[in-house]
């Protein structure tokens, strides 16, 4: 009897001791998981409506920055999925407009004002927001390439559907310098020369394959 009695005690006081030993463990797991639970700012949050849609842009929890109709190009940029390509879907009714009005060519001068609101609007931004380095809602870098890709081509629906891709392509998978530009510019130089080469890429090639069409066929 007295041998159980022993025991007993031993199994008790071994338990406590198991048990005070691993509580400081337990609770610096517990602060662990909490702060590993606790989710940390993100530096974007996508703007949800009632209907589940996700709107894309700035940072919505903030000011808005000044511009934003010329940098998400009148909204384009507000797209969650693929912001460029629906900048670049963007540009082209004024596109054919002033080469409606004036001619293909103006359009390589037009190109200048985006890319001059650009430059400015976006130098005002990453001044405010200097770790967004690559702000996908700005979208008008692609309203310059893409302009700049039709001033080469007459106003043509076979030819801009041709030019659309080749400047998708170019602004994409940029072929040096393009990815050059992108990677070593600072700034709103960066932002907007990588996608003014990618345009010139683009036109470069419809310019060949204009030559083609019209030598071949």
């Amino acid at each position: 009897m007295k041998v159980l009695l022993r025991c007993s005690l031993n199994t008790l006081m071994w338990r406590n001791v198991r048990y005070t030993q691993s509580e400081p463990r337990r609770e610096a797991m517990s602060l662990k998981s909490e702060h590993s639970s606790s989710p940390s700012a993100p530096a974007f949050e996508p703007l949800v409506l009632q209907n589940g849609w996700r709107i894309g842009g700035p940072d919505w929890r903030k000011p808005w920055p000044s511009g934003l109709m010329f940098l998400t190009w009148f909204g384009a940029g507000f797209s969650f999925h693929a912001p460029g390509t629906m900048g670049s879907l963007n540009a082209i009714p004024m596109a054919a407009l002033i080469a409606w009005l004036a001619g293909s060519n103006a359009l390589a001068l037009a190109s200048f004002v985006p890319f001059g609101l650009g430059m400015f609007f976006t130098a005002r931004y990453l001044r405010k927001e200097p770790g967004d380095l690559d702000p996908q809602w700005i979208v008008i870098d692609e309203v310059v390439g893409l302009w700049i890709t039709l001033s080469v081509v007459p106003l043509n629906v076979i030819w801009y559907v041709i030019g659309f891709g080749l400047f998708r392509l170019a602004d994409i998978y940029k072929p040096w310098p393009v990815i050059w530009a992108d990677q070593n510019l600072p700034g709103a130089w960066g932002i907007m020369l990588d996608d003014v080469l990618a345009g010139l890429y683009a036109a470069g090639v419809l310019l060949g394959l204009q030559y083609l069409w019209t030598t071949y066929f």
